[in-house]
């Protein structure tokens, strides 16, 4: 599962997640922001040259010249992340949100990465650290099939430690990096921290997606057709239905939980042990249309998800386990703390506002996570 704290920063995936994922919207208007600025070292204000500017969890980059300089082109106007790395510095990460258009300037200055403390770092071929980089593994790659087709490249980077009350942590001491072979991606990882616990695990960092070149035509439309299953029935693909209001016909089934103030009964009985949906609907919970939950946004990139209440969604082109005998498929919680989130017309959240997701949509890991600027088109 994923939790966020301050703001854009921590994901937490298993039970429940706080969803916190940068995102963005491209090629609307054409490069209508172009963003440049320099990369310095925050103590001598020396450039650092080639450095990695990118918008986080995208395609989206470049690298500064010799004297520290970068110009990224083609943003519109919408919030973003923007991160840039150096080895031997800290990942610094930025929110940047554009109203207009135009050439924008953004400097940033890197600190040196610290040290490690306090821990015991197994070395490379310890047993040890060989099966707590196992579960690693496992939980930052997923147990999908196209996890099989996912291999982490240099694993030493990782700073691996047991604490006593049991708590698997590891950090990276330059991005790690992970080649999707399923999806076509080459993922560049700054992991922050990384907390494994009962099942539960704990992660962070900033995101750079690099395209991988295809041996030939057919390994090309293979990549396309993976990512096309990937996006069925992701969080962005029922976002997107929202905004479009098809949810109906992208195979989601969406319910929303009626206030304790407007319910006729406070408790709903099951039917000889069993918990169906139908002794729910027009009692606890009420179907719900996409456009009943969409609203304009501040900037046209933008739109809003609101919700007082509880979200429980199925998605009935895949089966799994719910609460409810009748309704055999995946299932997730949404809720709202604030009441909204913040979305692009594509479905990726701009603005979490503390969204959580608790269920189906909440394992999502490396092996099926697209770039904020994959787009649906040209299957």
């Amino acid at each position: 599962m994923f939790r966020y704290a301050n703001f854009f920063r921590k994901f937490l995936f298993s039970v429940c997640i706080l969803v916190g994922t940068a995102s963005f919207s491209f090629g609307q208007q054409g490069g209508a922001v172009v963003l440049s600025g320099k990369v310095t070292d925050g103590k001598t204000g020396k450039p650092l040259p080639f450095a990695n500017v990118f918008v986080n969890n995208s395609t989206i980059g470049t690298n500064a010249d010799e004297n520290g300089n970068y110009k990224l082109s083609g943003l519109t106007i919408g919030t973003i992340e923007m991160a840039v790395s150096f080895l031997g510095y800290e990942t610094v990460k930025q929110t940047l949100r554009f109203e207009q258009p135009g050439a924008k300037t953004v400097h940033f200055k890197l600190i040196e990465g610290m040290q490690l403390t306090g821990v015991t770092i197994y070395s490379k071929k310890n047993k040890k650290r060989e099966k707590h980089l196992a579960i690693i593994t496992r939980e930052l790659l997923g147990k999908t099939p196209f996890s099989k087709q996912c291999r982490i490249l240099n694993p030493e980077v990782l700073r691996i430690s047991l604490d006593d009350n049991g708590h698997l942590s590891a950090q990276t001491s330059a991005p790690l990096i992970i080649e999707n072979n399923a999806l076509g991606y080459k993922i560049h990882q700054d992991l922050d921290d990384f907390d494994y616990y009962q099942g539960r695990v704990l992660y962070g960092g900033s995101t750079r997606f690099e395209l991988l070149t295809p041996k030939d035509s057919v390994q090309k439309k293979q990549w396309r057709t993976n990512q096309k299953i990937a996006y069925q029935g992701s969080l962005k693909h029922l976002l997107a239905s929202m905004v479009a209001d098809s949810l109906q016909e992208e195979g989601f089934k969406v319910y929303q939980e009626i206030p304790d103030s407007m319910r006729m009964f406070r408790s709903v009985r099951s039917m000889n042990g069993y918990n169906s949906i139908a002794n729910n609907v027009h009692n606890r919970i009420e179907p719900i249309l996409g456009n009943r939950l969409i609203r304009p946004g501040e900037l046209m990139t933008e739109r809003l998800v609101v919700s007082k209440t509880m979200l429980e969604v199925f998605y009935t082109k895949k089966r799994g386990s719910s609460p409810y005998s009748d309704m055999p498929y995946v299932y997730t919680q949404l809720k709202f703390p604030q009441g909204y989130c913040v979305i692009t017309p594509q479905g990726w959240v701009v603005m979490p506002m503390g969204f959580e997701i608790a269920g189906y949509l909440g394992n999502d890991r490396y092996s099926t996570l697209l770039p904020a600027d994959w787009k649906k088109g040209d299957f």
